[in-house]
């Protein structure tokens, strides 16, 4: 590990190839105020975890440094830093942020299932009220006058009279 600190051993890489913070935000597409925070060793202004990596990753990919040393200097000069934070107030929010998304997605679970079910109640409710609906307008069965009439008529006497 260099005896510089994080920062300075980042200003002075970039100063000794003659390039402002201007230029390297152009070219890596990351805002001034996080590359002077890196600089200035600024932690609490910058978004945190892999987005800090990523940063310097592309700092130095521009600067023509090895990517992984600068990650590694940076990830030593942040160890003591990270260790602290890891302490009791870590949990002050009384959730961990990663299991934020799947209790919303549960939440929308539920509430999809509700639904559907408050729909099918609703469906066949309308669709009982239909049918009774229809059973009290339809007219009423009639018997066909056939039913008092024998069922072979050649045993029906003739109307001549002759048998």
């Amino acid at each position: 590990m260099p005896s510089t600190p994080f920062g300075d051993h980042l200003r002075r890489e970039r100063e000794m190839r003659g390039v402002t913070i201007e230029e390297v935000a152009a070219a890596t597409r990351i805002s001034p105020r996080f590359l002077e925070a890196l600089e200035n060793e600024q932690w609490d202004r910058l978004p945190g975890g892999a987005f800090n990596r990523g940063f310097i990753r592309s700092v130095a990919r521009y600067l023509g440094l090895d990517e992984e040393s600068m990650v590694a200097e940076y990830a030593l000069e942040t160890k003591s830093l990270n260790q602290s934070a890891a302490g009791p107030d870590a949990n002050a929010q009384g959730m961990p942020r990663d299991l934020r998304p799947v209790i919303a997605a549960v939440v929308i679970l539920v509430l999809i299932i509700l639904g559907m079910i408050f729909a099918i109640h609703h469906y066949r409710a309308a669709a009982r009220a239909r049918a009774t609906q229809s059973q009290r307008q339809a007219p009423p069965v009639r018997q066909s006058p056939a039913v008092n009439q024998p069922a072979n008529p050649s045993t029906l006497p003739s109307p001549g009279g002759s048998h």
